[in-house]
């Protein structure tokens, strides 16, 4: 049942359940040691966390990508709740010992952190009526999405789950392979390499293999950033981000693969040094050397990506930790800065930190995404952004393909992709407005006055004239499932352009794309469990997607 459906007592039992909840906060076990040594102990039993998951269930698994997503937001809440006052400074070449001690502290407060990271996503959604809930016999609480098989898929599809076989798989993250030269030279800083402790090693900084690593992330980013690199977020533009991106990726993806080969040589998992530590100063001379950037510029992104407690949790997106007052000791986890995305993130960053800049970029995005399709629809006849008479809307674009009697009439929307429940409400009911007054507005006028395009030269014939009429909004990050109905569907526009890629008319494409066999299917693909989440004595149960084993 939804809160408003609840008597006053049952309201009274979740509430009071909810706030018992709270009280794990009071109890952190890493709060035993100095607010400068819980920061790295959290970020280091991280590492030692995914580095598990690699190696139980393999780069490529959907495993492996949770454990990364959810401990870039793990880390970043212990650190906000323990709290404390960090020292003026400390020594960035200061030692750092893993052990037993901080191994359990630190996998203890991550284990609350998961359970209580059910509380703060369920609870706020059933207080605005958003999921209903059940008390068990055992009294555990049942927080319960609605939703039909569709809104599963898509929310499967959203969360990143893919068909596990088929054209529709999904396709392989580009990597940067070392070369044969690269290879020789990671060999002679591993040999040069000495053992710090039984869990850390120390080595020589190799600028030729930087260098070497930083050119061929330049070339993998190549068609990343879709935007206009010369758009301003402030003191710094979106190319001279990319710059920066591009160097401190190649800084981390060195600094993780001589941690693993360290570990192939037979010694143990370096986790003493696996988190790099080091002085401001020496973040900002690395990365301006390698991006070109001016220190001062190079000083300014820093800054933009550094946590403190009144930032988003995510070191995705802020993973520069600093572990003194001053932010002159800057700890990264080099696992989440390789595990992010340069476009995403610096739309996120700026969103926060900066809205002018963003709403720049968001004024730019559906522009973006219209060109890419434009640029996929060239052997049709296409236009865009065409003003409603009345001028209550306008149509994003419009595509005849007269070979197959099709009409594609559409709405581009691009949302931020939502991480907090506030996004997510935000996004779907822009997404709402998107399709019930946009979409709804340009259909009925177009069909009170299907002679409108035919007029204004867009089409050639009348639209009653065509085989096939199609009114869809096409969206991209965010979307939920509308049911297709009287030639009006909801789309997601990567899976358009792909269809786009495959199919030589337009009504193939889009009657192939409208079966929607790119979504995963239950049970097949993914599969939804209630999973029990249990902190000071009060249990929960919260739905959670697993993604299905690949097939051998």
């Amino acid at each position: 049942m939804l809160k408003r459906e609840l008597s006053d007592d049952e309201i009274e039992r979740i509430c009071s359940a909810e706030k018992q909840a709270d009280r794990c906060l009071e109890t952190l076990r890493l709060s035993r040691l100095r607010p400068e040594e819980s920061a790295w102990a959290v970020l280091t039993a991280a590492v030692f966390q995914i580095e598990r998951a690699r190696a139980e269930f393999g780069e490529g698994s959907d495993a492996y990508r949770a454990a990364k997503i959810n401990l870039g937001r793990y880390c970043p809440m212990i650190i906000r709740w323990l709290g404390g006052t960090l020292p003026d400074q400390v020594d960035p070449n200061a030692p750092r010992w893993w052990n037993a001690v901080v191994e359990n502290l630190g996998n203890a407060d991550l284990a609350t952190a998961l359970h209580y990271d059910a509380f703060q996503c369920s609870y706020p959604m059933w207080h605005r009526n958003r999921v209903h809930t059940n008390v068990g016999a055992d009294s555990a609480i049942r927080f319960i999405v609605d939703g039909n098989l569709r809104d599963t898929q898509v929310n499967a599809y959203q969360q990143g789950h893919r068909p596990i076989v088929g054209v529709f798989q999904r396709r392989p993250a580009r990597t940067l392979e070392p070369t044969a030269s690269m290879f020789r030279r990671y060999q002679r800083i591993l040999d040069e390499a000495i053992a710090t402790d039984p869990y850390g090693f120390r080595y020589e900084h190799s600028f030729e293999l930087t260098r070497r690593t930083y050119n061929g992330y330049t070339r993998l980013f190549e068609q990343e950033l879709r935007r206009s690199e010369g758009i301003s977020l402030g003191v710094y533009s979106l190319g001279e981000y990319k710059r920066f991106y591009t160097g401190i990726k190649a800084l981390c993806a060195i600094h993780d693969y001589l941690c693993f080969r360290w570990m192939m040589a037979g010694h143990l998992y370096p986790c003493s040094s696996a988190v790099m530590v080091k002085a401001r100063g020496e973040w900002v001379h690395l990365l301006s050397v390698l991006s070109g950037l001016e220190p001062a510029m190079t000083d300014d992104i820093v800054s933009d990506l550094t946590f403190y407690s009144k930032r988003l949790p995510d070191l995705h997106l802020f993973p520069f930790v600093p572990l003194d007052h001053s932010h002159s000791t800057l700890a990264v986890a080099p696992h989440f800065v390789l595990n992010s995305n340069l476009e995403e993130n610096i739309l996120r960053v700026c969103s926060y930190l900066r809205p002018q800049a963003y709403n720049l970029l968001s004024n730019d995005k559906e522009r973006t995404m219209r060109e890419e399709l434009i640029g996929k629809l060239a052997r049709f006849n296409v236009h865009h952004s065409i003003d409603l008479p009345d001028g209550s809307t306008e149509i994003d674009l419009v595509v005849e393909d007269e070979a197959s009697s099709a009409v594609m009439i559409a709405e581009l929307k691009w949302y931020r992709k939502p991480v907090t429940y506030r996004e997510r409400l935000k996004a779907h009911e822009q997404f709402s407005d998107g399709v019930n007054r946009q979409l709804r507005t340009v259909k009925r006028f177009c069909t009170e006055n299907p002679q409108f395009l035919e007029q204004r030269r867009l089409v050639k014939r009348n639209l009653l004239n065509y085989d096939h009429v199609y009114y869809m909004l096409i969206a991209r990050d965010y979307w939920a499932w509308v049911e297709p109905a009287d030639s009006t569907s909801v789309v997601d526009a990567d899976q358009l352009l792909d269809f786009l890629s495959r199919n030589a008319s337009l009504h193939s494409a889009l009657s192939a794309l409208l079966l929607y066999e790119w979504l995963p299917i239950e049970g097949r693909d993914f599969d939804v469990r209630f999973n029990r989440a249990q902190v000071e004595g009060v249990t929960i149960e919260t739905e959670v997607f697993y993604g299905a084993p690949s097939p051998q």
